[in-house]
């Protein structure tokens, strides 16, 4: 069935609905604080489907409701959320009374809640300040099977979900993360040095440069201020079709609205420093406006203050409501300064550089509820970003050859001489553009009794764009000199943008059956993006169908038994694919400079240098996909009294994942032999030949061909994440006479890391030979943990405390080198009389450009037995760690109304333990950093 078949029959379903629901009714009512006051811009839900919020005073109005028996819910930032049910069979009112926020509440939640459907953890305001992030990422530490980390500006702060390893690019490339409706793109992203020699890395060496920057990778949650943050919704499996161009989850990010009491406070531990205030407005003719400013200061080691981060966020937001059109309008800046300084013990490094990432965000979000019947909502969202992204590096290089070149056309060329070493300092000027919106139409459609169903038809389109000025740095002193592949200055602006249009429809369906519920959510989605054919490969785009479906089927309630309140199973398939960057999808050209002749003399006349330039610009590929994602599981959830918990199986296959893989390059150049003392040496460029004067005789040089194997890397769908594994959460509720409640989550984590794709196994440019390997390398990893949570709340005294206890049952590791059937590549060889695992290649390459298939028995020839790929006996053993536990503290006291004091301590036990692999005798540290921290807040 095509798109536009689909899209015909629903709205034929929808026409067919609206006819035969002929009766509807109005309910309203006014939402007011304990003071009696009108609570504005309040939401209001019913079914979590029909949604309004309040005017000037509190009062709303839900027009269009069928009959039916309905869940409201109701909620504002600051206030307690407040639930319950109404029947519809006439006009009704419902008038809520919304208690604040605070401890001196009998239920205050700080813990991550779980939603089944979907695989969601809801973060809320209590427990957002009961954990004092300093970013996003520190809010996920809730989420089951995530191991604590102390808050650390100076590294990336990105998403990672159901993830062992924390550095996996794709993983966080995977994950969409959006604010305010708005997704944080990163699509045009690409402050590398250059993507076809370093990848996605910003420097050439490991100092500390590209670990700064987020090229290839998901975006910074460093540039959106935590202490801005209504709440946190964490999808772990299948998200609904109006969420694309992801993998691994989503984040969704709720920022505050309407109007709150000034907020200032103070974070302080050994490394860092923030300060925050923030207000919320209401107008006297209806809305609000909300502002918060922060600023911090970091250092990753207190020692070494020339290694600093400082952040300053700004945001700005306005909200109103007239009749049925709901708008808001929200705005950030936000500064990024990460800076290694010169440092005075330090300077025989001569070594300093700087990523600064300034930017803003604006969008227009909001919706309009008809008052026709034939459509219930229409939500819409318009938003632009922007960033100067500046990467800066100063150092001093090493050139060996001591020639240098600036030009950009293939053939030989007269070089210029350089000292063996010399200064050099480049900028990456990026300047990421991206412009979103989005327009949904809802329907719902009231079935009877507590019986419905909502119909969602939509579109998308995202711009995507760099418009900066892209590498710079002097050409007579480049950045980089060792090597064949060298170095140019490169436009970012001379880059196609990213067009991607998408639409997507999708219905969820709520049915009683008997004494039991069902709850289907089922869409699809249909994404393009659009290429430039001419500089992409002649790539004209790229297409996507993402079929998605998650249900709940209630099978106990307290209507059919007497010892469940709830039990229910879940499920869900689904479908995503996260299309290629600007990195992946235009690299660099590549550029190799071959030393035909350096010929050094005291005197100018009798100095000659030509370099051999070759110059490969078709470096894109055509064959390049989107990362796919194919996401299976199931699972089920009780509730008895206070005491609840569910148990989820999770499957995930990732295919297609980006990086970069090299490529072979056959570089033919003539070497010219002139005598050391030798004088007025000549290139003439028509003949091709070099002469010279030699004891007054005119000699022509003697010519050598040569031909090196040289690689480069082009971008690829080279890799592979099979993940499978539980996760599980149990709340035991309070035990009244301690005041003190458990909450128990984790989750194992199974996670099988390939490559999918051929690889080289390239030795060195003077071994003739170099092999193609076969796919399948990678790693295993496993992880099994639980987090108990200690929660006492005692209500009295405005005071709350929890000890939390981190225990990992499970952790193992271990390298797999397996064909597509899961048998292990290797073999035993003896090699100068020990033995080893080799992998034997699939064939190899000559330097006549000859390919040749590999035979068994060229093991036993004494040169090509070097391309196989050897590894010690013990390198495909598993190495696992013995279970450790971690000890963590956080305290959170109101003092009056006005005041609250918050501390935390991470491994307050000062465990300081670390695993020893016993096969490789690799050392890694288990437990983090003691770390304490300390927050003061004002609230007026």
């Amino acid at each position: 069935m095509n798109f536009k078949t689909l899209t015909s029959s629903l709205f034929i379903a929808i026409s067919v609905s609206v006819n035969a629901q002929t009766q509807t009714f109005k309910v309203s009512g006014t939402v007011k604080d304990t003071k009696g006051d009108g609570v504005e811009l309040a939401t209001v839900i019913l079914n979590n489907d029909l949604v309004t919020s309040t005017s000037n005073g509190g009062q709303f109005v839900l027009g269009n409701v069928p009959k039916g028996t309905y869940t409201y819910k109701v909620t504002f930032v600051g206030f307690q959320t407040v639930t319950g049910t109404i029947t519809v069979d006439a006009d009704r009112t419902i008038n809520v009374t919304l208690n604040e926020l605070g401890l001196q509440l009998n239920d205050v939640v700080v813990t991550a809640r779980q939603v089944q459907m979907g695989s969601k953890s809801i973060v809320g305001e209590d427990a957002i300040r009961h954990i004092q992030p300093k970013s996003v990422s520190d809010i996920l530490q809730l989420i089951p099977g995530n191991l604590t980390q102390n808050p650390n500006l100076n590294k990336l702060s990105q998403a990672h979900i159901r993830e062992i390893d924390d550095n996996d690019k794709n993983n966080a490339l995977g994950t969409g993360v959006v604010v305010d409706g708005t997704p944080l793109s990163n699509n045009a992203n690409l402050q590398a040095l250059s993507p076809t020699r370093y990848g996605s890395n910003s420097g050439a060496q490991s100092d500390g440069m590209s670990d700064q920057t987020t090229a290839g990778q998901g975006a910074d949650l460093r540039t959106v201020s935590a202490g801005n943050i209504e709440s946190v919704e964490v999808v772990r499996g299948i998200p609904g079709v109006e969420y694309g161009n992801l993998t691994s989850g989503l984040v969704i990010v709720k920022t505050k609205s309407g109007r709150t009491p000034w907020e200032a406070k103070v974070q302080t531990d050994p490394y860092s420093k923030l300060v925050y205030a923030g207000k919320g407005f209401a107008l006297d003719g209806g809305g609000a406006i909300n502002f918060s400013v922060d600023w911090s200061q970091s250092w990753g080691d207190t020692r070494r203050h020339y290694l600093g981060y400082d952040r300053m966020t700004a945001t700005a937001g306005y909200s109103n409501r007239w009749n049925g059109l709901s708008f808001n309008v929200k705005g950030a800046v936000y500064s990024n300064i990460n800076t290694r300084k010169q440092d005075k013990q330090y300077e025989e490094q001569d070594l300093h550089f700087k990523n600064k990432n300034i930017g803003a965000r604006l969008s227009f979000n909001g919706s309009y509820t008809s008052s026709e019947s034939f459509i219930t909502r229409i939500d819409y969202n318009l938003s632009a970003q922007v960033s100067k992204t500046i990467d800066e590096h100063y150092d001093l290089i090493s050139n060996p050859d001591g020639v240098i070149t600036n030009v950009r056309e293939p053939g030989v060329h007269e070089a210029i001489f350089k000292n063996k070493s010399y200064h050099s300092e480049y900028r990456i000027d990026g300047l990421p553009v991206n412009v979103y919106a989005q327009l949904v139409v809802n329907k719902y459609v009231g079935l009877g009794g507590t019986n419905h169903t909502t119909l969602k038809l939509g579109t998308e389109y995202t711009y995507d764009a760099n418009k900066g000025d892209g590498l710079i740095f002097d050409m007579e002193n480049p950045p980089q000199a060792m090597g064949a592949q060298t170095l140019r200055p490169r436009a970012f602006n001379d880059i196609p943008a990213l067009h991607t249009l998408s639409g997507f429809v999708s219905d969820k369906l709520s049915l009683a059956i008997g004494t039991t519920r069902a709850e289907v959510e089922a869409g699809v989605r249909f994404s393009n993006l659009f290429l430039n054919a001419d500089k992409s490969g002649g790539n004209k785009g790229m297409f996507v169908a993402e079929p998605r479906v998650n249900a709940t089927i209630n099978l106990l309630n307290k209507s059919n038994n007497r010892f469940f309140d709830d039990l229910s199973l879940t499920g869900g398939f689904g479908l995503s694919n996260k299309m290629p960057t600007l990195l992946y999808l235009y690299p660099d050209n590549v550029y190799y400079d071959n030393v035909s002749l350096s010929k050094y003399g005291d005197k100018a006349k009798d100095r000659l240098a030509l370099l051999t330039t070759d110059v490969i610009s078709n470096t894109t590929n055509h064959n390049l996909r989107p990362a796919h994602t194919r996401k299976l599981e199931g699972g089920l959830s009780f509730r008895k009294g206070k005491v609840n918990g569910y148990v989820t199986y999770f499957n995930e296959r990732h295919t297609h994942e980006f990086g970069f893989a090299s490529q072979l390059y056959w570089a033919n150049y003539t070497r010219y032999d002139v005598p050391a003392t030798a004088t007025d040496p000549m290139y003439d460029a028509s003949t091709g030949d070099v002469t010279y004067m030699y004891n007054n005789e005119k000699l022509k040089a003697q010519k050598t061909q040569i031909t090196d194997m040289l690689t480069w890397g082009r971008p690829a769908n080279n890799s592979r994440s099979l993940k499978h594994g539980i996760e599980y959460g149990l709340d035991l509720g309070v035990f009244k006479p301690l005041r003190t409640s458990l909450s128990i989550n984790g989750a194992w984590f199974h996670v099988s890391r390939t490559e999918e794709e051929t690889s080289l196994n390239y030795i060195n440019r003077n071994f003739d030979y170099v092999a193609v390997m076969p796919s399948g390398y990678g790693t295993v990893k496993d992880r099994f943990n639980t987090t108990f949570r200690f929660i006492t709340h005692l209500p009295a005294v405005k005071m709350i405390f929890t000890t939390t206890v981190q225990v990992v049952w499970y952790d193992s590791e271990r390298m797999v080198y397996n064909d597509a059937s899961g048998n292990p590549r290797t073999h035993i060889v003896n090699y100068q009389g020990r033995d080893y695992l080799a992998v034997d290649p699939i064939g190899y390459y000559d330097r006549g450009g000859h390919y040749t298939d590999w035979q068994p028995q060229m093991a036993n020839d004494a040169t090509l037995c070097l391309m196989m790929q050897r590894f010690q006996t013990y390198a495909f053993e598993k190495d696992v760690v013995k279970p450790w536990a971690l000890f963590n503290f956080r305290f959170t006291k109101e003092l009056g109304r006005i005041a609250e004091l918050s501390f935390t301590a991470n491994n307050f036990t000062n465990k300081r333990k670390w695993h020893t692999n016993k096969h490789t005798l690799a050392k890694r540290q288990l437990y983090p950093d003691m770390y304490f921290g300390a927050e003061v807040k004002f609230k007026f």
